[in-house]
């Protein structure tokens, strides 16, 4: 800035503040101009990355163990509906209801502390710790003493996944099939943010009265050979912000601040002048 010969001691102060105020706010505008065009590089950002254009990975699925408040959906058909409506829990009047997730938990049968769900004439019958498929057997089994040609299909109906942090649609949603990959799960949540890490997302498992904190690496392909792949009844997954998104949320208001300092500065400065 030029200052002009003449002019008072006070005007000159005054109009040097002013210009430094406006060298301050020329920089914050150049540091948010340049956050903001910062970008991600595909390196950070690329699943399953790999130089290959053809993988062929081998699976390592691990079957699931049904645990105590697990909700089981036992069903018994037979030519004889008579007969084996005695049975089931589902009656006439909530069959249409069953796709709801709180009428799955209120017709389906609840494994207690013990391990065991109770089944009406048969009995208390030990799951824990069993497979879908084991569970079927044991209860057609014990189904066979009283009826005749009668078949039993079990399901697990409380299979649901929460998935937290830095995605689209946080929240829980319920898993309507025998299994589901993370993947899968983060596809229903609207996938991770770009500003979300994807090389460490954590996998939190419920084993007993265990907690299993994992992290899992989302951008190399041998995430699909993990035994954490196929995600388990009552998983959450969480995913983390980088570094370099919780920079550019703190920039914002780290600029306001410095704004308000400058404005408070240039006020201060005309009143004293």
């Amino acid at each position: 800035m030029t200052i002009k010969p003449g002019m008072k001691k006070p005007a000159i102060n005054f109009f040097k503040s002013i210009y430094g105020v406006l060298s301050i706010q020329r920089i914050i505008i150049v540091l948010v101009t340049l956050t903001l065009t910062s970008c991600y590089t595909s390196k950070g950002v690329n699943y399953l990355q790999s130089e290959s254009h053809e993988m062929t990975l081998r699976l390592r699925p691990t079957e699931y163990g049904v645990q105590p408040n697990d909700v089981l959906s036992v069903k018994v058909q037979s030519r004889d509906p008579d007969q084996v409506a005695y049975f089931n829990n589902a009656t006439v009047a909530n069959i249409n209801l069953q796709a709801n997730p709180a009428s799955l938990f209120l017709t389906g049968y609840t494994v207690d502390k013990a391990g065991s769900i109770h089944l009406a004439i048969v009995g208390s019958l030990k799951v824990q710790d069993l497979t879908i498929e084991e569970i079927r057997d044991l209860v057609q089994t014990e189904i066979d003493k009283y009826l005749l040609n009668a078949v039993v299909s079990v399901k697990i109906t409380s299979f649901k996944v929460s998935v937290l942090g830095d995605v689209k649609n946080p929240g829980t949603n319920y898993i309507y099939n025998t299994q589901a990959t993370i993947f899968e799960a983060l596809s229903a949540a609207g996938d991770l943010n770009i500003s979300g890490k994807r090389k460490n997302v954590k996998l939190i498992r419920q084993h007993g009265d265990k907690s299993i904190v994992v992290d899992l690496d989302l951008t190399s392909p041998d995430i699909i050979g993990s035994p954490y792949y196929f995600l388990h009844p009552n998983d959450v997954l969480y995913v983390e912000t980088s570094k370099e998104n919780l920079f550019q949320r703190n920039l914002g208001v780290f600029s306001l601040v410095l704004s308000a300092i400058s404005t408070t500065i240039l006020v201060l400065s005309f009143n004293s002048n």
